[in-house]
């Protein structure tokens, strides 16, 4: 298994490589490594990351414990969601984005009003670079997307948003968009950017709710 992070470093620390196998198994789940109903078996993850099957074992408990993954007749097998649970967890998305918009708005300091200026215009950079990948893009995405919660000020609030972000679908997502709808989806950043500095709650709240429901009627009309 070729991962971000690949072997998950030498034996040592029980808790570090624990928490290394985990983020391992995460991540290739997420990038589409592991395919929706592949079956995950205890001791071949455990040769491919050098570890031993206790910390594999405890990290597949976790993403169980976290949705990603399913049990089935004694296998862990990578949850495979139907349109309606992807609906409902972007709705949710929807929801609690759109209230961390509006906290931004209302709570933002100068840094951070700073920091997304700065995220504004490495956007505008990449809109005009021809040569720019798709993966750059979707990295300035979740970092203008992080950086929004962090000004909302609200640190169980963000941990909620994360969580409800950790599914292979939203990663796969970014392939979907055509290229024009990489630069729509860019701009709703521009004006979101300006509501949170002009401080006007509602219309970010509004903003950022419609970005993600957009992303939400891409998946539907691609799972249709």
């Amino acid at each position: 298994m070729d991962t971000s992070s690949g072997r998950v470093l030498e034996q040592g620390d029980a808790p570090s490589l624990a928490e290394n196998v985990y983020q391992s198994l995460r991540t290739a789940i997420l990038h589409g490594i592991y395919r929706p109903n592949q079956r995950l078996v205890e001791t071949v993850i455990a040769e491919e990351l050098g570890a031993s099957r206790t910390p594999v074992r405890e990290a597949l408990q976790r993403l169980g414990n976290e949705g990603l993954i399913t049990k089935s007749r004694h296998a862990w097998l990578v949850r495979e969601f139907t349109v309606d649970e992807i609906r409902e967890i972007y709705e949710v998305r929807a929801a609690l984005e759109g209230h961390a918009a509006r906290l931004a708005a209302q709570r933002a300091t100068d840094e951070d009003i700073a920091r997304l200026a700065e995220l504004i215009n490495e956007q505008r950079a990449k809109m005009s670079d021809t040569s720019v990948t798709r993966s750059a893009v979707v990295d300035l995405n979740d970092r203008f997307h992080d950086a929004v919660i962090a000004a909302a000020g609200n640190q169980r609030l963000g941990a909620f948003i994360k969580t409800n972000r950790m599914y292979y679908f939203n990663y796969r997502l970014a392939s979907l968009y055509t290229d024009e709808q990489v630069v729509k989806s860019l701009e709703e950043h521009e004006e979101l950017f300006e509501a949170i500095r002009n401080r006007e709650p509602d219309k970010a709240d509004e903003i950022a709710r419609a970005h993600i429901n957009i992303a939400l009627e891409l998946i539907e009309k691609h799972l249709a």
